[in-house]
Protein backbone atom coordinates (compact mmCIF):
# COMPACT_ATOMS: atom_id res chain seq x y z
CA UNK A 1 0.00 0.00 0.00
CA UNK A 2 1.78 2.99 -0.82
CA UNK A 3 2.18 6.27 1.65
CA UNK A 4 1.27 9.79 0.77
CA UNK A 5 3.91 11.75 0.66
CA UNK A 6 4.26 14.34 3.75
CA UNK A 7 3.19 18.03 3.26
CA UNK A 8 5.59 18.78 5.78
CA UNK A 9 9.05 21.09 5.03
CA UNK A 10 11.81 19.08 5.22
CA UNK A 11 13.43 21.06 8.40
CA UNK A 12 10.33 20.37 10.36
CA UNK A 13 9.58 16.31 8.92
CA UNK A 14 10.20 14.37 12.14
CA UNK A 15 11.79 10.19 12.02
CA UNK A 16 8.59 7.82 12.15
CA UNK A 17 8.58 5.39 14.81
CA UNK A 18 8.84 2.39 12.45
CA UNK A 19 11.77 4.28 10.74
CA UNK A 20 13.73 4.31 13.99
CA UNK A 21 16.87 1.48 14.43
CA UNK A 22 17.00 -0.10 17.47
CA UNK A 23 20.55 1.10 19.96
CA UNK A 24 21.75 -2.48 19.82
CA UNK A 25 21.22 -2.80 16.50
CA UNK A 26 22.74 0.07 15.43
CA UNK A 27 25.90 -0.86 18.12
CA UNK A 28 25.88 -4.57 16.23
CA UNK A 29 26.53 -2.44 12.74
CA UNK A 30 28.58 -0.56 14.01
CA UNK A 31 30.92 -2.84 15.07
CA UNK A 32 31.21 -4.43 12.16
CA UNK A 33 32.94 -1.39 10.81
CA UNK A 34 35.73 -1.70 13.24
CA UNK A 35 37.20 -4.58 10.96
CA UNK A 36 36.50 -2.61 7.92
CA UNK A 37 38.49 -0.16 9.44
CA UNK A 38 41.59 -2.01 10.17
CA UNK A 39 40.69 -3.99 6.61
CA UNK A 40 40.94 -0.57 4.93
CA UNK A 41 44.04 1.34 7.25
CA UNK A 42 45.78 -0.23 9.93
CA UNK A 43 46.89 -3.47 7.05
CA UNK A 44 49.30 -0.93 5.51
CA UNK A 45 49.86 1.04 8.60
CA UNK A 46 51.21 -1.91 10.24
CA UNK A 47 52.91 -3.45 6.96
CA UNK A 48 55.18 -0.17 7.16
CA UNK A 49 56.79 -0.90 10.94
CA UNK A 50 57.00 -4.35 10.16
CA UNK A 51 58.09 -4.98 6.68
CA UNK A 52 60.16 -1.76 5.88
CA UNK A 53 61.25 -0.22 9.46
CA UNK A 54 61.81 -3.88 10.78
CA UNK A 55 62.49 -6.13 7.81
CA UNK A 56 63.69 -3.44 5.86
CA UNK A 57 62.07 -3.69 2.75
CA UNK A 58 62.58 -1.34 0.10
CA UNK A 59 59.95 1.26 -0.05
CA UNK A 60 59.45 0.97 -3.37
CA UNK A 61 58.45 -2.91 -2.91
CA UNK A 62 56.94 -2.41 -0.11
CA UNK A 63 54.68 0.42 -1.51
CA UNK A 64 54.37 -2.07 -4.85
CA UNK A 65 53.04 -4.89 -2.84
CA UNK A 66 50.12 -2.92 -1.30
CA UNK A 67 49.18 -1.66 -4.24
CA UNK A 68 48.86 -4.72 -6.58
CA UNK A 69 45.98 -6.45 -4.92
CA UNK A 70 43.76 -3.18 -5.89
CA UNK A 71 43.75 -4.73 -9.39
CA UNK A 72 42.32 -7.90 -8.45
CA UNK A 73 39.98 -5.84 -6.32
CA UNK A 74 38.52 -4.25 -9.08
CA UNK A 75 37.05 -7.10 -10.04
CA UNK A 76 36.12 -8.85 -6.51
CA UNK A 77 34.18 -6.19 -5.67
CA UNK A 78 31.62 -5.21 -7.89
CA UNK A 79 31.39 -9.28 -8.21
CA UNK A 80 30.72 -9.71 -4.82
CA UNK A 81 27.94 -6.63 -5.23
CA UNK A 82 26.34 -8.00 -7.80
CA UNK A 83 26.41 -11.17 -6.28
CA UNK A 84 24.96 -9.88 -2.80
CA UNK A 85 22.32 -7.92 -4.44
CA UNK A 86 20.96 -11.67 -6.32
CA UNK A 87 21.02 -13.57 -3.33
CA UNK A 88 17.53 -14.35 -2.21
CA UNK A 89 18.14 -16.69 0.46
CA UNK A 90 16.00 -17.36 3.66
CA UNK A 91 19.24 -15.65 5.85
CA UNK A 92 18.45 -12.63 3.67
CA UNK A 93 21.15 -10.92 0.92
CA UNK A 94 23.71 -9.74 2.82
CA UNK A 95 24.14 -11.52 6.27
CA UNK A 96 25.36 -15.18 5.14
CA UNK A 97 28.80 -13.52 3.20
CA UNK A 98 29.10 -11.03 6.32
CA UNK A 99 29.53 -14.28 8.17
CA UNK A 100 31.58 -16.21 6.30
CA UNK A 101 33.61 -13.52 5.17
CA UNK A 102 34.21 -12.37 9.08
CA UNK A 103 35.46 -16.06 9.54
CA UNK A 104 37.89 -15.80 6.58
CA UNK A 105 39.04 -12.60 6.59
CA UNK A 106 40.19 -13.45 10.40
CA UNK A 107 42.63 -16.45 9.04
CA UNK A 108 43.76 -14.67 6.01
CA UNK A 109 45.06 -11.34 7.94
CA UNK A 110 46.66 -13.71 10.69
CA UNK A 111 48.90 -15.37 7.78
CA UNK A 112 49.95 -11.79 6.26
CA UNK A 113 52.43 -11.80 9.37
CA UNK A 114 53.90 -15.22 9.26
CA UNK A 115 56.40 -14.28 6.76
CA UNK A 116 59.76 -16.10 7.16
CA UNK A 117 62.59 -13.52 8.58
CA UNK A 118 65.22 -15.12 6.60
CA UNK A 119 64.25 -14.93 3.19
CA UNK A 120 65.16 -12.10 0.82
CA UNK A 121 63.57 -8.88 -0.70
CA UNK A 122 62.18 -10.83 -3.47
CA UNK A 123 60.61 -13.31 -1.23
CA UNK A 124 59.38 -11.24 1.27
CA UNK A 125 58.05 -8.94 -1.26
CA UNK A 126 55.91 -12.27 -3.02
CA UNK A 127 54.78 -13.57 0.43
CA UNK A 128 53.05 -9.99 1.11
CA UNK A 129 51.50 -9.67 -2.16
CA UNK A 130 49.85 -13.16 -2.15
CA UNK A 131 48.81 -12.60 1.62
CA UNK A 132 47.52 -9.51 1.01
CA UNK A 133 45.49 -10.67 -1.94
CA UNK A 134 44.11 -13.75 -0.23
CA UNK A 135 42.87 -11.27 2.61
CA UNK A 136 41.61 -9.17 0.40
CA UNK A 137 39.79 -11.01 -1.24
CA UNK A 138 38.28 -12.29 1.74
CA UNK A 139 37.85 -8.76 3.12
CA UNK A 140 35.50 -7.81 -0.37
CA UNK A 141 33.16 -10.93 1.25
CA UNK A 142 32.58 -9.40 4.39
CA UNK A 143 32.94 -5.77 3.57
CA UNK A 144 30.79 -5.45 0.50
CA UNK A 145 27.85 -7.02 2.07
CA UNK A 146 28.26 -5.19 5.19
CA UNK A 147 28.42 -1.09 3.70
CA UNK A 148 25.03 -2.47 1.67
CA UNK A 149 23.49 -3.52 4.41
CA UNK A 150 24.53 -0.16 6.30
CA UNK A 151 22.76 2.00 3.39
CA UNK A 152 19.85 -0.65 3.97
CA UNK A 153 18.98 0.15 7.35
CA UNK A 154 16.61 3.00 7.64
CA UNK A 155 14.17 5.12 4.71
CA UNK A 156 14.41 8.32 6.72
CA UNK A 157 17.45 10.81 6.35
CA UNK A 158 17.70 11.58 9.88
CA UNK A 159 17.75 8.37 11.22
CA UNK A 160 20.54 7.36 8.23
CA UNK A 161 23.05 9.98 9.93
CA UNK A 162 22.18 8.62 13.08
CA UNK A 163 23.07 4.95 12.41
CA UNK A 164 25.95 6.04 10.12
CA UNK A 165 27.29 7.93 13.66
CA UNK A 166 27.00 4.57 15.01
CA UNK A 167 29.45 3.31 12.59
CA UNK A 168 31.57 6.06 12.51
CA UNK A 169 32.06 6.06 16.30
CA UNK A 170 33.37 2.43 15.82
CA UNK A 171 35.72 4.02 13.02
CA UNK A 172 36.88 6.68 15.62
CA UNK A 173 37.48 3.70 17.70
CA UNK A 174 38.97 1.54 15.01
CA UNK A 175 41.43 4.89 14.57
CA UNK A 176 41.98 5.23 18.82
CA UNK A 177 43.36 1.25 19.00
CA UNK A 178 45.51 0.42 15.40
CA UNK A 179 48.56 2.99 16.42
CA UNK A 180 48.54 1.08 19.29
CA UNK A 181 48.72 -2.43 17.68
CA UNK A 182 52.78 -2.36 16.54
CA UNK A 183 53.88 -0.83 20.00
CA UNK A 184 52.72 -4.08 21.93
CA UNK A 185 54.58 -6.37 19.66
CA UNK A 186 58.03 -4.46 21.56
CA UNK A 187 56.35 -5.86 25.26
CA UNK A 188 58.97 -7.64 27.33
CA UNK A 189 57.05 -10.80 27.25
CA UNK A 190 57.37 -11.20 23.26
CA UNK A 191 61.30 -13.00 22.12
CA UNK A 192 61.63 -10.24 19.29
CA UNK A 193 59.25 -7.58 17.46
CA UNK A 194 58.59 -10.21 14.86
CA UNK A 195 57.29 -12.46 17.44
CA UNK A 196 55.59 -10.15 19.00
CA UNK A 197 53.93 -9.11 15.42
CA UNK A 198 52.77 -12.67 15.24
CA UNK A 199 50.63 -12.88 18.50
CA UNK A 200 49.41 -9.62 18.23
CA UNK A 201 48.24 -10.25 14.77
CA UNK A 202 46.55 -13.15 15.62
CA UNK A 203 44.92 -11.72 18.54
CA UNK A 204 43.57 -8.62 16.27
CA UNK A 205 42.39 -11.39 13.66
CA UNK A 206 40.23 -13.23 16.16
CA UNK A 207 38.92 -10.93 18.15
CA UNK A 208 38.45 -8.25 15.45
CA UNK A 209 37.43 -9.28 12.02
CA UNK A 210 36.62 -12.99 13.28
CA UNK A 211 34.34 -12.16 16.40
CA UNK A 212 33.50 -8.32 15.78
CA UNK A 213 32.93 -8.86 12.24
CA UNK A 214 30.25 -11.53 13.09
CA UNK A 215 28.03 -9.59 14.67
CA UNK A 216 26.09 -7.52 11.94
CA UNK A 217 25.47 -11.42 10.69
CA UNK A 218 23.71 -12.66 13.93
CA UNK A 219 22.05 -9.33 15.25
CA UNK A 220 21.09 -6.71 12.44
CA UNK A 221 17.51 -7.12 10.21
CA UNK A 222 17.58 -6.84 6.44
CA UNK A 223 14.59 -4.41 5.77
CA UNK A 224 14.79 -4.07 1.61
CA UNK A 225 14.76 -7.87 1.17
CA UNK A 226 11.26 -8.37 0.40
CA UNK A 227 11.25 -5.41 -1.87
CA UNK A 228 14.21 -6.97 -3.75
CA UNK A 229 13.44 -10.80 -3.92
CA UNK A 230 10.42 -9.24 -6.77
CA UNK A 231 12.49 -7.20 -8.55
CA UNK A 232 14.34 -8.19 -11.67
CA UNK A 233 18.05 -9.50 -11.82
CA UNK A 234 21.05 -7.13 -11.15
CA UNK A 235 23.26 -7.25 -13.83
CA UNK A 236 27.08 -5.90 -13.80
CA UNK A 237 27.52 -3.51 -16.72
CA UNK A 238 23.88 -1.72 -16.74
CA UNK A 239 24.68 -1.06 -13.11
CA UNK A 240 28.02 0.44 -13.26
CA UNK A 241 27.10 2.54 -15.99
CA UNK A 242 23.82 3.54 -14.25
CA UNK A 243 26.28 4.50 -11.16
CA UNK A 244 28.68 6.53 -12.98
CA UNK A 245 25.74 8.35 -14.93
CA UNK A 246 24.48 9.60 -11.46
CA UNK A 247 26.10 13.03 -10.37
CA UNK A 248 25.62 12.29 -6.58
CA UNK A 249 27.65 9.38 -6.51
CA UNK A 250 30.27 10.80 -9.16
CA UNK A 251 30.75 13.56 -6.71
CA UNK A 252 30.78 11.40 -3.69
CA UNK A 253 33.33 9.13 -5.23
CA UNK A 254 35.49 12.29 -5.84
CA UNK A 255 35.40 13.12 -2.30
CA UNK A 256 36.48 9.96 -1.54
CA UNK A 257 39.39 10.05 -3.64
CA UNK A 258 40.57 13.12 -2.31
CA UNK A 259 40.29 12.12 1.27
CA UNK A 260 42.25 9.31 0.95
CA UNK A 261 44.65 10.06 -1.38
CA UNK A 262 45.74 13.52 0.70
CA UNK A 263 44.83 12.46 4.12
CA UNK A 264 45.91 8.90 4.01
CA UNK A 265 49.51 10.20 2.54
CA UNK A 266 49.04 12.79 5.53
CA UNK A 267 48.90 10.19 7.92
CA UNK A 268 51.73 8.02 6.73
CA UNK A 269 54.32 11.25 5.90
CA UNK A 270 53.50 12.25 9.57
CA UNK A 271 54.60 8.86 11.03
CA UNK A 272 58.01 9.24 8.93
CA UNK A 273 58.62 12.51 10.49
CA UNK A 274 57.55 11.51 14.18
CA UNK A 275 60.13 8.89 13.99
CA UNK A 276 63.06 10.13 12.26
CA UNK A 277 62.68 13.99 12.43
CA UNK A 278 61.00 14.44 15.94
CA UNK A 279 62.91 11.05 17.56
CA UNK A 280 66.09 10.60 15.62
CA UNK A 281 65.11 7.40 14.00
CA UNK A 282 64.12 5.87 17.09
CA UNK A 283 60.82 3.59 15.73
CA UNK A 284 59.74 2.33 19.22
CA UNK A 285 59.65 6.45 20.62
CA UNK A 286 57.96 7.02 17.27
CA UNK A 287 55.41 4.28 17.09
CA UNK A 288 54.49 5.34 20.98
CA UNK A 289 54.19 9.34 19.94
CA UNK A 290 52.02 8.49 16.78
CA UNK A 291 50.28 6.74 18.90
CA UNK A 292 49.14 9.65 21.76
CA UNK A 293 48.42 11.75 18.04
CA UNK A 294 46.17 9.11 16.82
CA UNK A 295 44.46 8.63 20.01
CA UNK A 296 43.98 12.53 19.92
CA UNK A 297 42.40 12.19 16.72
CA UNK A 298 39.84 9.53 17.71
CA UNK A 299 39.34 11.33 20.93
CA UNK A 300 38.40 14.41 18.98
CA UNK A 301 36.70 12.49 16.47
CA UNK A 302 34.32 11.08 19.08
CA UNK A 303 33.65 14.53 21.07
CA UNK A 304 32.49 15.69 17.37
CA UNK A 305 29.89 12.96 16.47
CA UNK A 306 27.16 14.68 18.41
CA UNK A 307 27.77 18.12 16.87
CA UNK A 308 28.32 16.67 13.52
CA UNK A 309 25.52 14.18 13.76
CA UNK A 310 22.74 17.59 14.49
CA UNK A 311 24.42 19.88 12.06
CA UNK A 312 23.94 17.68 8.93
CA UNK A 313 20.20 17.22 10.02
CA UNK A 314 19.53 20.72 10.70
CA UNK A 315 22.05 22.08 7.68
CA UNK A 316 22.38 19.39 5.57
CA UNK A 317 25.08 16.56 4.92
CA UNK A 318 26.87 18.73 1.89
CA UNK A 319 26.72 21.58 4.23
CA UNK A 320 28.35 19.96 7.25
CA UNK A 321 30.87 18.79 4.94
CA UNK A 322 32.08 22.18 3.13
CA UNK A 323 31.97 23.46 7.05
CA UNK A 324 35.25 20.81 8.21
CA UNK A 325 36.49 20.82 4.76
CA UNK A 326 37.12 24.47 5.72
CA UNK A 327 38.76 23.62 8.98
CA UNK A 328 40.88 21.39 7.24
CA UNK A 329 42.61 24.44 5.00
CA UNK A 330 43.65 26.18 8.18
CA UNK A 331 44.82 23.18 9.60
CA UNK A 332 47.26 22.75 7.20
CA UNK A 333 49.37 25.58 8.24
CA UNK A 334 49.82 23.71 11.84
CA UNK A 335 51.58 20.78 9.65
CA UNK A 336 54.60 22.84 9.26
CA UNK A 337 55.10 24.06 12.71
CA UNK A 338 54.00 21.11 14.85
CA UNK A 339 55.83 18.42 13.15
CA UNK A 340 59.23 19.70 13.54
CA UNK A 341 62.19 19.03 16.67
CA UNK A 342 62.27 20.67 19.69
CA UNK A 343 60.52 21.84 22.21
CA UNK A 344 57.99 19.75 23.75
CA UNK A 345 57.00 16.82 21.36
CA UNK A 346 53.29 16.87 23.04
CA UNK A 347 52.56 19.63 20.60
CA UNK A 348 51.61 17.44 17.81
CA UNK A 349 48.42 17.14 19.74
CA UNK A 350 47.37 19.95 18.24
CA UNK A 351 47.16 18.90 14.71
CA UNK A 352 43.87 17.29 15.47
CA UNK A 353 41.84 20.36 16.47
CA UNK A 354 41.76 21.69 12.79
CA UNK A 355 42.41 18.53 10.95
CA UNK A 356 40.16 16.01 12.94
CA UNK A 357 36.79 16.64 12.49
CA UNK A 358 36.94 16.12 8.87
CA UNK A 359 37.11 12.49 9.61
CA UNK A 360 34.43 12.23 11.70
CA UNK A 361 32.43 14.15 9.35
CA UNK A 362 33.33 11.75 6.28
CA UNK A 363 33.16 8.82 8.27
CA UNK A 364 29.53 9.90 9.45
CA UNK A 365 28.06 11.49 6.33
CA UNK A 366 29.27 9.12 3.42
CA UNK A 367 27.61 5.98 4.66
CA UNK A 368 24.41 8.11 4.53
CA UNK A 369 24.91 9.97 1.32
CA UNK A 370 25.31 7.00 -0.19
CA UNK A 371 22.07 5.35 1.51
CA UNK A 372 20.45 8.53 -0.45
CA UNK A 373 21.87 8.07 -3.55
CA UNK A 374 20.31 4.36 -3.68
CA UNK A 375 17.04 5.96 -2.97
CA UNK A 376 18.11 8.16 -6.58
CA UNK A 377 19.19 5.46 -8.17
CA UNK A 378 15.44 3.14 -7.62
CA UNK A 379 13.05 6.07 -8.30
CA UNK A 380 15.58 6.50 -11.69
CA UNK A 381 16.04 2.67 -12.46
CA UNK A 382 13.87 1.01 -10.60
CA UNK A 383 16.50 -1.28 -8.93
CA UNK A 384 17.93 -1.71 -4.99
CA UNK A 385 21.74 -1.78 -5.85
CA UNK A 386 22.76 -1.21 -2.50
CA UNK A 387 25.27 -3.87 -3.58
CA UNK A 388 27.17 -2.54 -6.83
CA UNK A 389 27.53 0.89 -5.42
CA UNK A 390 28.71 -0.31 -1.48
CA UNK A 391 31.38 -2.79 -4.18
CA UNK A 392 32.38 0.15 -6.37
CA UNK A 393 32.87 2.82 -3.14
CA UNK A 394 34.97 0.08 -1.62
CA UNK A 395 37.11 -1.16 -4.25
CA UNK A 396 37.73 2.92 -4.73
CA UNK A 397 38.88 2.87 -0.55
CA UNK A 398 40.86 -0.20 -1.00
CA UNK A 399 42.41 1.23 -3.82
CA UNK A 400 42.68 4.75 -2.66
CA UNK A 401 44.34 3.49 0.54
CA UNK A 402 47.03 1.27 -1.37
CA UNK A 403 47.49 4.12 -3.68
CA UNK A 404 47.96 6.45 -0.85
CA UNK A 405 50.71 4.30 0.66
CA UNK A 406 52.53 3.49 -2.79
CA UNK A 407 52.47 7.68 -2.75
CA UNK A 408 54.17 7.73 0.24
CA UNK A 409 56.71 5.63 -0.62
CA UNK A 410 57.48 7.30 -3.90
CA UNK A 411 57.65 10.43 -2.17
CA UNK A 412 59.76 9.11 0.23
CA UNK A 413 62.10 7.73 -2.87
CA UNK A 414 62.39 11.26 -4.13
CA UNK A 415 62.79 13.14 -1.58
CA UNK A 416 66.18 10.91 -0.73
CA UNK A 417 64.92 9.36 2.30
CA UNK A 418 67.30 6.73 3.23
CA UNK A 419 66.14 3.61 6.22
CA UNK A 420 69.37 3.07 7.22
CA UNK A 421 70.59 6.60 8.00
CA UNK A 422 68.01 6.55 10.76
CA UNK A 423 67.79 9.95 12.16
CA UNK A 424 70.63 11.06 10.12
CA UNK A 425 68.70 11.56 6.60
CA UNK A 426 69.60 15.19 4.80
CA UNK A 427 68.19 18.48 5.48
CA UNK A 428 66.45 18.90 2.27
CA UNK A 429 65.05 15.57 2.77
CA UNK A 430 62.69 16.85 5.43
CA UNK A 431 61.98 20.36 4.27
CA UNK A 432 60.70 18.03 1.53
CA UNK A 433 58.63 15.81 3.33
CA UNK A 434 57.38 18.70 5.61
CA UNK A 435 56.13 20.67 2.50
CA UNK A 436 54.37 17.48 0.56
CA UNK A 437 52.52 17.03 4.33
CA UNK A 438 51.89 20.64 4.58
CA UNK A 439 50.88 21.48 0.66
CA UNK A 440 48.50 18.03 -0.51
CA UNK A 441 46.53 18.87 2.84
CA UNK A 442 45.82 22.42 2.09
CA UNK A 443 45.41 21.43 -1.43
CA UNK A 444 42.82 18.46 -0.45
CA UNK A 445 40.55 21.15 1.61
CA UNK A 446 40.22 23.40 -1.41
CA UNK A 447 39.33 20.65 -4.47
CA UNK A 448 37.59 18.99 -1.87
CA UNK A 449 35.20 22.31 -0.79
CA UNK A 450 34.79 23.31 -5.00
CA UNK A 451 33.41 19.83 -5.49
CA UNK A 452 30.94 19.77 -2.52
CA UNK A 453 29.19 22.86 -4.63
CA UNK A 454 28.14 20.22 -7.09
CA UNK A 455 26.64 17.93 -5.25
CA UNK A 456 23.04 17.40 -6.17
CA UNK A 457 20.82 15.64 -3.16
CA UNK A 458 19.85 18.67 -0.44
CA UNK A 459 17.81 17.58 2.16
CA UNK A 460 14.92 19.16 0.47
CA UNK A 461 15.34 16.56 -2.32
CA UNK A 462 16.23 13.41 -0.57
CA UNK A 463 12.46 13.90 1.26
CA UNK A 464 11.04 14.47 -1.91
CA UNK A 465 12.56 10.79 -3.59
CA UNK A 466 11.60 9.67 -0.34
CA UNK A 467 7.72 10.40 -0.90
CA UNK A 468 8.26 9.58 -4.33
CA UNK A 469 9.59 6.27 -4.16
CA UNK A 470 6.42 5.40 -1.57
CA UNK A 471 3.67 6.77 -3.67
CA UNK A 472 5.55 4.35 -6.35
CA UNK A 473 5.85 1.18 -4.23
CA UNK A 474 4.80 1.37 -0.52
CA UNK A 475 6.81 2.05 2.55
CA UNK A 476 9.68 -0.24 3.80
CA UNK A 477 9.22 -1.89 7.10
Amino acid sequence: MSAPASTAAPSERETRVGDRVGFWEKTALGAGWLPVFFGNAAVGSFAIPVYQMTLRLDPALLGLALALPRFWDAITDPVMGVVSDNTHSRFGRRRPYIFVGALLQALAFGMIWMVPTNWGQGAITAWLVVSLIAFYTCFTVFSVPLASLSYEMTPDYQERTRVAAFTGFFGKAGEFLYQWVFPLTGLAIFASVLHGVRWVGWAVAVLIFALLGSLPALFVRERYFRKAVRQAKVRIWPSLKASFSNRAFVVLVGLTILQIAAGMLASNLDFYLIVYYMNAGDVAAGAIWKGWLSSAYALLGILAIFPITWMANRFGKRVTLAVTFGLVFFGAAGKWLLFTPGGTPWKILLDPLLCGPVWTAINILTPAMLADICDDDELRHGFRREGIFGAIFSWIQKTGYSSAFFGTMVTLKLTGFDAALGGAQEASTFTAIRLVLTVSTALWAVLAIGLLAFYPLSKARAYEIRDALEARRGTVS
